[in-house]
């Protein structure tokens, strides 16, 4: 394949990325699943206290809307939105008003008709036909000019509406018709069309017979400050993502997607001479490795060397001891043997048990016999009490190694529990198609940060460890169709065993 061919697949597939990265980009700016708006607005309102009276002197009104999705069904949310008006001072209900609307998820309008629930992104310096959860009708917004909120770059609307039915909001007068007229302004913050400001002022009257009667409520109300500080900082911080998902990521993806072409593209035209240089340097690795093997074997053979040594020493010390029948510091030297010949066997042990690869031995064997196993090669300190299943159970499984793999469980479980008491609880349970054995532990649980890698090769928090142990453990149960897993705290090891192994 020829460098132009070459060229034109890199920029066709760096082209499909930015392609699926803007469909992705679109579902993100969508409404959400979780959509919920909550905005404080205040004011000052005076309302009609029974009929044939008249309007209240003047009060502080707040109110408070708020929108929340109660079901989604496909591209649609249902949003039920609630405004609800009480009087600042005594916190009398004057006004409440629900509704419920249906709204397309991608074009942010109602489903039944083509006014805007909530204005979309990307606002345009134009009029937006509007069904607005705090205007109750439809109506229009008109923009008037762009302005600056708290350091935010808004779009200013306004609107005006008329004979707006609203006696629903007010069951103090049943069986009356009211009606409102009113304007609005709003202030969006165009990239997102986040509303982050609202104001509203009406005139509440009845109707009787189509002609206006006595005032029913006269008022206004405006987002409160720190409402607006809410939603201006929330506004300030999608603005800042739509940024970022516009215009830097797919920078640094056609950036990135260049530069890995060019590495491809270099890459290919170095290919010759870097087979040349490979096939004239064959020779000279050749002689090289045998070099290379020299060296690790000398430097496996010096690590070794030291814990033979003291094992050399220690037993010259108690020969030499025994010999001259003076032996006070035997006790003192007997545990460094056992420690250095410990230490030697567990390290080759978990090597060889994590490279080797041992055919399964299956057998009808009971897990008390298993355990058994298990707990007789291993020393348990007598701080530590191990409480083992009540009842026996039997399954199809390698004698063997499952009794290494739990040996390694209960020796993690006695360095973890340390030199303080402790006790290790092992339970085994029958289910229809498998059996669970669990490993409790009384030790001071695994760090959370832990939790993911302690099954990865290589990884350990013990000064001696290999890291290879409760990896060689998943790959025994692995073997026989099995899966371990580990919760904390406390600590507990699970290990679920099918009752017929595959083969």
């Amino acid at each position: 394949m020829n460098f132009k061919i070459k060229t034109v697949i890199g920029l066709l597939v760096i082209t499909a990325v930015l392609f699926g990265y803007r469909l992705c980009v679109h579902e993100l700016k969508k409404l959400p699943f979780n959509y919920e708006l909550i905005a404080e607005h205040e004011g000052q309102d005076r309302i009609l206290e029974a009929i044939g009276g008249t309007l209240s002197e003047p009060f502080w009104i707040r109110e408070v809307l708020k929108e929340t999705v109660v079901n989604v069904n496909g591209n649609i949310l249902e949003i039920k939105s609630t405004v609800v008006g009480t009087d600042a001072a005594t916190n009398h209900v004057i006004f409440s008003h629900a509704h419920t609307f249906f709204v397309d998820r991608t074009t942010r309008k109602h489903q039944a008709m083509h006014e805007y629930f909530t204005f979309p992104p990307a606002v345009q310096k134009r009029n937006y036909e509007f069904f607005h959860p705090m205007i109750f009708t439809k109506t229009t917004f008109i923009f008037e000019r762009e302005a600056n909120l708290n350091g935010l770059d808004v779009y200013n609307f306004s609107c005006v509406y008329h004979g707006t039915d609203v006696s629903s909001a007010f069951p103090q007068f049943p069986s009356h018709t009211i009606f409102s007229n009113g304007t609005c302004t709003v202030s969006v913050e165009p990239v997102t069309g986040m509303v982050v400001s609202f104001s509203k002022q009406w005139d509440d009257y009845f109707v009787h017979n189509g002609t206006r009667g006595e005032q029913v409520e006269l008022g206004g109300k405006y987002t409160t400050d720190y409402s607006k500080a809410i939603l201006v900082n929330h506004a300030k911080s999608i603005k800042a993502l739509y940024y970022l998902l516009d215009a830097v990521f797919p920078s640094l993806i056609v950036i990135i997607g260049i530069i890995i072409l060019c590495v491809v593209l270099l890459f290919d035209k170095t290919k010759n001479q870097a087979r040349l240089i490979v096939q004239a340097q064959n020779d000279l690795m050749k002689k090289e490795k045998l070099s290379t093997i020299g060296e690790v074997t000398a430097r496996i053979a010096h690590d070794l060397r030291n814990p033979l040594n003291i094992i050399a020493l220690t037993i010259q010390n108690i020969d030499l001891r025994i010999s001259h029948k003076i032996d006070p510091q035997l006790d003192e030297h007997l545990p460094i043997l056992h420690d250095a010949v410990a230490r030697i066997n567990h390290q080759i042990n978990q090597v060889m048990g994590f490279v080797k690869t041992i055919p399964l031995d299956i057998k009808l064997i009971s897990i008390a016999t298993i355990l058994d196993d298990a707990l007789k090669s291993i020393h348990i300190p007598n701080n530590i009490s191990v409480t083992l299943p009540e009842y026996d159970l039997s399954l199809m499984a390698d004698r063997m190694q499952l009794s290494v793999a739990f040996s390694n469980i209960v020796s993690n479980a006695v360095d973890a529990i340390g030199e303080g008491e402790g006790s290790i609880v092992i339970r085994a349970i029958k289910g229809k198609n498998h059996m669970v054995v669990e490993f409790e532990d009384s030790g001071d649980g695994i760090a959370e940060e832990n939790m993911q890698k302690i099954f990865d090769p290589l990884f350990t928090t013990k000064h001696h460890g290999t890291g290879l142990g409760l990896s060689s453990v998943r790959a025994i149960i692995a073997s026989h169709g099995g899966t371990i897993s580990v919760q904390s705290p406390p600590t507990v090891f699970i290990v679920s065993l099918p009752q017929n192994p595959p083969k």
